[in-house]
């Protein structure tokens, strides 16, 4: 799987646990983001339907997509943030 580069790359504005994000379907090189913003990959599963399930740094299963923000999200000891009704939002 290719990485880009954020600079180059258009985005999506989301809202993930009330955080403003942006989002791409697309991995993106972690050495192109700019210093100061949090980059995730976001995964669906088998039940989500499609939608997505899960945040973490780093996903090797069920790709959805990369967010990036200013301020950290509320990832688990677990090292997952597991997405529920409403935590991920289309802006």
């Amino acid at each position: 799987m290719g990485r880009y580069d954020y600079t180059t790359e258009r985005f999506e504005k989301v809202s993930v646990c009330s955080i403003r994000c942006e989002f791409s379907d697309i991995c993106i090189d972690c050495s192109t983001v700019p210093e100061g913003k949090y980059q995730y990959e976001v995964a669906g599963d088998e039940d989500s339907g499609g939608d997505p399930a899960r945040v973490r740094v780093g996903i090797l299963v069920n790709f959805f997509g990369t967010l990036i923000c200013d301020q950290p999200l509320p990832i688990g000891d677990d090292g997952v943030l597991w997405l529920g009704e409403g935590d991920f939002v289309w802006l």
